[in-house]
């Protein structure tokens, strides 16, 4: 669909129950959920880029008796290609699964560690916000480009993650992800914060007696 902008992403750890984490040491932050804002006091510089693939399966045509007569749609098979100016560091080590040795120093760990993820843009014309939400997944990291300043110009590496969309049990049919629109008059940012990150409580609406934080 169209869209104008990135406006942010959040990201949280799951538990094996699909539950989120809320743990500051555990997880990400106390209340679960976590922003990839653009604060530099938060160790963050905000994204460039959320690039979204494998929406739809690709459709194969089924021929019979000289002519198509049907067609097969696979399932979506979703990922994003994750551009980011910098997200805070050890975020990023425990969102990729890594393990602190305890003194400065990460490592793989034998299993992934699954997160959930919501990307926000808005509508061109009403200036509403889009939510492209996944549920379930994983982050990896395939390379780094470390590469020398020149006497001229700085010469700067991004953050480049790959997020791999997972079956949610917590969406309808176990999909692998929802797409929310704030124009809808029936959107609840509650329910959508509370279905993607379950035990969440980074967003809380006024009619549930606090203060939305949610953007």
């Amino acid at each position: 669909m169209a869209a104008i902008g990135l406006t942010t992403i959040y990201t949280g750890i799951k538990n094996d129950d699909g539950t989120t984490v809320v743990d500051a040491e555990k997880g990400l932050s106390e209340a679960g959920v976590y922003e990839v804002d653009a604060n530099k006091a938060n160790g963050n510089l905000g994204s460039k880029t959320a690039n979204i693939s494998g929406l739809s399966g690709t459709v194969a045509k089924i021929s019979g008796n000289d002519e198509v007569v049907d067609v097969s749609n696979p399932p979506a098979a979703p990922t994003v290609a994750w551009d980011a100016n910098l997200i805070n560091y050890v975020v990023k080590e425990k969102i990729l699964g890594r393990v602190s040795d305890g003194k400065g120093g990460y490592t793989d760990s034998i299993t992934p560690v699954t997160c959930g993820m919501i990307i926000v843009s808005k509508s061109p014309i009403t200036m509403k916000r889009i939510f492209w939400a996944f549920g379930a997944g994983v982050f990896t990291e395939a390379g780094q480009n470390v590469q020398t300043n020149t006497d001229s110009a700085q010469t700067r590496d991004d953050d480049n993650l790959t997020f791999t969309a997972l079956n949610y049990d917590r969406f309808e049919n176990k999909a692998l992800y929802k797409v929310y629109h704030e124009d809808d008059p029936l959107f609840d940012e509650q329910a959508m914060f509370d279905t993607v990150f379950p035990g969440q409580t980074f967003f809380k609406s006024t009619a549930s007696a606090g203060t939305g934080t949610g953007k």
